[in-house]
């Protein structure tokens, strides 16, 4: 997966230069710009060559990455304020290991240019993994305001507000239904954006079940239009798209039409599901009592329309802020540097500073 990340940056980044001379922003290529892909292609034969466990010398791997890293450090020494630079090299330090390195050069980049959707992202992505998701919520907020058209960011923003929202709500941020409409706005964001991408499209379907106030009608057509537009799913997962149709239309009080859908579930591992949704089709129970107990997932509009209009928003700008003032920011120097593999497999560095 690194390699294939590694390859497709480069990739991106050669027909930036070659068709349209842009890198994150510039309008020509110049020296600097191609000892960035000097380094870019130093990073894709180390990932490369770290695919291969069997035949490797881990010693050799080492002395690639400390080459890779002193070009990063030699080119930044000249260049502080190039924002390509700073990204990519905070990019391959979170990749080998080393997020609480990486870290410094997204802030560097935030500072330098605090406009960048990306940035914001990486930043947000740190904080969540160091147990501060009240924190990055400011930062997800201003990726989807700065890349509005990005169904990634809404998705992710979605994600996170499930995920997290028991802390936004504790933390007075957002309420118990403001998080649960800005969630399901955001997956619905991400859906409308990329219509052809499955996951989102699952998702924000789903999202109508986490979201009780939510329009049942609506979601019985989104359900069914996963079956139309995504015809090549599994057995399994059309009769799951079935079984969450039934239960649509049962709360929509609909249950002979319900009761008909469900026969058409055939499963083993669906039958326990069947069997509950079947017996409420017999059953003169009111619609409080299909709601979920538990959120539902297995596994952006104009911004200002968007966003939802909670006065602790400012507060949230204001740490945001206050997160770019704080001195994170030193140098990195390194005299020693050791590769190893995790326990997942993926290849690390190690280094150690010189004083």
């Amino acid at each position: 997966m690194i390699l294939i990340q590694a390859r497709i940056t480069l990739f991106f980044l050669s027909l930036a230069y070659v068709f349209t001379g842009n890198f994150y922003g510039k309008s020509e290529i110049t020296l600097s710009d191609k000892k960035l892909i000097d380094i870019l292609n130093s990073q894709e034969k180390f990932f490369s060559q770290s695919q291969d466990r069997l035949n490797i010398d881990i010693r050799e791997l080492g002395r690639q990455a400390q080459e890779i890293v002193s070009a990063y450090e030699s080119y930044l020494s000249q260049n502080s304020d190039d924002t390509n630079a700073l990204i990519l090299f905070g990019k391959f330090l979170k990749k080998v290991g080393q997020e609480e390195h990486a870290i410094e050069y997204f802030v560097k980049a935030d500072e330098v240019n605090p406009k960048l959707a990306v940035v914001k992202q990486q930043l947000a992505n740190y904080l969540i993994e160091n147990g501060k998701p009240v924190d990055a919520f400011p930062y997800l907020i201003l990726t989807v305001e700065l890349a509005p058209f990005t169904a990634a960011y809404h998705f992710n923003l979605g994600n996170f507000i499930y995920l997290f929202e028991d802390d936004l709500i504790n933390d007075g941020i957002l309420s118990r239904k403001s998080s649960q409409s800005f969630m399901h706005r955001s997956f619905q964001k991400a859906c409308e954006i990329d219509t052809k991408n499955f996951e989102y499209y699952l998702r924000y379907a789903q999202s109508f079940f986490d979201y009780p106030e939510s329009n049942k009608e609506e979601a019985l057509s989104i359900w069914q239009k996963i079956e139309k537009n995504f015809p090549k799913r599994s057995d399994l997962e059309n009769e799951y798209f079935r079984l969450c149709r039934a239960r649509i239309l049962l709360e929509l009080g609909r249950k002979k039409e319900a009761h008909i859908l469900l026969n058409t579930v055939k499963s083993n591992s669906l039958e326990k599901v069947k069997k509950t949704l079947l017996n409420r089709t017999h059953k003169n129970q009111k619609n409080q009592d299909l709601k979920p107990h538990t959120k539902q997932s297995f596994f952006k509009t104009d911004q200002k329309i968007f966003l939802p209009s909670d006065p602790h928003l400012k507060r949230l700008q204001k740490m945001a802020a206050d997160f770019l003032e704080e001195k994170m920011l030193s140098e990195l120097k390194s005299d020693a540097i050791r590769a190893k593999y995790n326990n997942k497999g993926e290849i690390e560095i190690e280094f150690s500073k010189v004083p």
